[in-house]
């Protein structure tokens, strides 16, 4: 069964210890098992620590052989635990079934390093060393694994796990890109700020940076922020249940019951498969992508000429920040460089897409898909069919994506106004004495990767008019030349406003409208379920049934012949409302004390700001790196709880609810209008 249910016996229930006790004498291995896993800690502590010293640190190689033994005596500490285990169980049978995944790396590492010297082989020593790190790797994962497990198994609310979960990876990220190592040599030392700024921005997905990723990271640190990308994407409790499922063959049914609340799915019994679907789509969707986007580039991010490895390796890492909707890139300049490429155009609007429309609409849909081929009249209707949700979230993410290209290029050819293509975010470079009408951007950097990318030359900022010898209206527009140029980009943007962050344009250069209308596609967002952030695509959709209905009289909204409770309706509509009042909130203090001195920003770039972080999207024209420390750290609570979801922080902090009242009091009507 995808759910295990009933009473653990002693081998399939590794943290028990003193927190659960049955009848009967105790046997040896529960007598033990709190000392066990007292012991462990210290080893697991020490076998990391080890690891993020050799690679996280300038090492000698004295220091490192050092280093070696050291993770050799803890890796055997943590491999002697399940023999010890083994040797006190009553059910031995049943305990090596449970840890099975333990003593296969044991047995695979003895046999590997074996083998190296067995063979012979000239490179032993090195193999032996990396193998050490792997196992040590894994079996780090397996206690973490086995912590997952035991979190879940407490009373805590599922949205608190959640919210730790990600508080953790972002702790973790920090200390990471702090690391000498995460630093390119020659740049400048990461302080703790841009630390945990770029952590927060990689685990909530957005792609808002205030150091370039591809110039001032390592490939340790980029390696860092690949990985908080995934996880933050799918979410950390995602992965431990990947981990649970996989060595221990299912999931409890408190964890069931948790991963439902995580993964937003109806069904606990569907919980095993629908997690495996996550994990399984992923892999191939960002393989898929990756594949295709081999052929884009042709010279790295240090303008070398690109191999094949480069190739590989830039091509995975936009694939998962396009399927995560991080729009983390490793160019200077994002991808525009690429505007005129079908990978940009075609391969990463698709992976945004997938990426933003929910786990639970792709299984549905792939559900659907399998069992309409079937055609079995067995078969249940509600396998064979989209649910509400599915739909409401397929139609309204066409919807936007059209009306928001449409709008786009309407806003950006159909314009008379001479001289409106004009950055509208500078800072004064030039001092009080500069010539009128004339400013120069300060910020080197400021505007294309997430806020951070170097400009390949220093932007005038003020309009060019034909008195200037510059072009007017649409020929200017930042979107293209060309009514093609102008219809592709918009496509792209009205994609990538729903979270991604990615751009082949320059969003500085884009007139006020269009910036409004990308404030409003990012505030809304993707779909619920999906790497995306926003107030999402189905509450859009339930706050305008809701007011459908309430305009025709009503008592309850519809869609697709389906009644929808006035409670959901009322909780989308609280949704929007906290999420406006605080991304209208931040804005205004960002305004009057986030910004740094001497730096100049019209309201409109840094309520485009704010709603970028709020909805993980990571656009920027260019506010996020003039940002001083306050300002930087509203951003990042703001990141967050985009991240996490409003309503979802509010019910983790909530105390007990309330038993419902068995009385009501008279009704009064009040004026609305």
């Amino acid at each position: 069964m995808a759910v295990q249910q009933g009473q653990e016996t002693e081998s399939t229930c590794p943290m028990r210890g003193r927190f659960l006790s049955i009848s009967g004498p105790q046997s040896a291995l529960e007598k033990a098992r709190p000392y066990l896993v007292t012991a462990m800690v210290p080893l697991v502590v020490l076998a990391a620590g080890s690891l993020v010293l050799e690679y996280g640190f300038r090492v000698t190689e004295s220091t490192r052989r050092v280093l070696y033994w050291v993770e050799l005596a803890a890796l055997a500490g943590l491999m002697l635990d399940s023999p010890v285990r083994l040797l006190l169980a009553r059910d031995r049978w049943a305990l090596l079934r449970f840890r099975w995944l333990e003593f296969a790396v044991a047995g695979a590492f003895v046999a590997a390093v074996g083998f190296y010297h067995a063979v012979g082989l000239p490179a032993a020593d090195a193999l032996t060393v990396r193998t050490v790190h792997v196992a040590i790797v894994i079996s780090v994962i397996i206690r973490l694994a086995e912590v997952h497990r035991f979190l879940t198994a407490q009373r805590i609310r599922p949205a608190l796990l959640m919210i730790g979960s990600f508080a953790t990876l972002v702790a973790i990220g920090t200390g990471l890109f702090l690391l000498p190592a995460a630093t390119e040599e020659g740049q400048a030392e990461t302080t703790f700020m841009d630390a945990l700024f770029t952590a927060a921005s990689a685990v909530c997905v957005t792609g808002l940076t205030v150091v370039h990723t591809g110039e001032h990271f390592s490939p340790f640190g980029q390696y860092v922020a690949l990985a908080l990308i995934q996880l933050g994407g799918l979410g950390l409790m995602t992965f431990g249940s990947v981990f649970a499922i996989f060595m221990w063959r299912g999931l409890r049914l408190r964890e069931a019951v948790v991963m439902r609340e995580v993964v937003s799915h109806d069904l606990v019994t569907e919980i095993r498969r629908v997690i495996a679907f996550i994990i399984l789509s992923t892999l191939c969707i960002e393989a898929v992508g990756a594949a295709l986007m081999l052929g884009a580039w042709d010279v790295t991010y240090t303008g070398a000429p690109a191999g094949w490895g480069d190739r590989i390796y830039h091509s995975l890492f936009h694939s998962v920040a396009g399927f995560c909707n991080a729009g983390f890139s490793l160019y200077s300049d994002n991808l525009l460089a690429f505007a005129g490429t079908w990978q940009a155009n075609v391969v990463m609007p698709l992976l945004i897409i997938l990426g933003g429309l929910g786990f639970g609409v792709l299984y549905n849909v792939a559900r659907m898909a399998v069992y309409g081929v079937r055609r079995r009249a067995s078969v249940p209707l509600v396998k064979r069919r989209l649910t509400l949700q599915s739909k409401l979230a397929l139609v309204m993410t066409a919807g936007l994506l059209a009306a928001g290209a449409l709008l786009a290029y309407g806003f950006e050819t159909f314009q008379d106004r001479p001289g409106v293509w004009q950055p509208t975010v500078y800072a004064m470079a030039d001092g009080p004495d500069a010539p009128a009408g004339r400013h120069v951007f300060a910020c080197e950097g400021a505007g294309l990767d997430g806020g951070a990318g170097m400009l390949s030359q220093r932007r005038e900022s003020m309009a060019r008019g034909p008195e200037a010898g510059g072009p007017t209206g649409a020929e200017h527009s930042p979107l293209g030349r060309t009514w093609f140029e102008r219809l592709r980009s918009a496509w792209f943007l009205s994609t990538t406003a729903r979270t991604a962050g990615f751009n082949t344009f320059d969003t500085t250069r884009l007139s006020p409208p269009t910036k409004f209308l990308t404030v409003v596609l990012m505030f809304v967002g993707a779909s619920p379920g999906s790497t995306g952030g926003g107030i999402k695509t189905v509450t859009l959709a339930l706050i305008g049934l809701g007011i459908w209905s309430a305009l025709r009289g009503r008592p309850h909204a519809q869609a697709f012949e389906r009644t929808i409770p006035w409670e959901t309706v009322t909780r989308a509509l609280a949704l929007m409302a906290v999420a406006a009042l605080w991304v209208a909130m931040v804005a205004m203090v960002i305004c009057a004390w986030g910004l740094v001195d001497g730096a100049r920003f019209t309201f409109l770039d840094v309520l485009f700001e704010t709603t970028s972080a709020f909805g993980t999207v990571g656009l920027s024209t260019g506010a996020t790196p003039l940002l001083n420390t306050f300002g930087r750290l509203l951003v990042i609570v703001t990141m967050f709880l985009g991240r996490v979801g409003p309503l979802s922080l509010l019910l983790a902090m909530q105390g007990r609810r309330e038993a419902a009242a068995r009385y009501t009091y008279p009704t009064e009507t009040v004026a609305t209008s």
